[in-house]
């Protein structure tokens, strides 16, 4: 079994343990909302203009995913511009990797534009 083949089964062992977690405590919160929505009070007029709870943490996870495609997308950019140097890395003789580093010139002129770029 290959590295990426084992960190796929770790990955997928880790949320299949979620997924049986998740059900449990979904069923726990909502016992416990019930019991303590007879004492919260009702959302008072003042905070209309505030988002309500719904509305934040939808929001939020708006930003959380546009957060992390930058990074990705970041992370590929990263990739590509470090590939002169990744290609020797990665290489293992006798297998191809990676395709084959571009000429000096384009090398250059590739770190110019991500110097610039930061």
């Amino acid at each position: 079994m290959s590295m990426m083949s084992t960190m796929k089964e770790w990955q997928d062992d880790y949320f299949t343990m979620v997924k049986k977690v998740e059900e449990p405590v979904l069923k726990f919160a909502g016992e416990r909302a019930e019991t303590f929505a007879r004492f919260v009070p009702e959302r008072p007029s003042f905070m209309a203009q505030v988002p309500t709870t719904a509305e934040f943490v939808d929001y939020q996870l708006k930003f959380r995913k546009r957060f992390v495609d930058e990074q990705a997308a970041f992370a590929r950019k990263m990739m590509k511009a470090m590939d002169p140097m990744l290609a020797k890395v990665d290489s293992v003789p006798g297998h191809v990797v990676s395709a084959p580093a571009k000429p000096a010139a384009s090398r250059t002129a590739s770190r110019r534009k991500v110097a610039k770029a930061a």
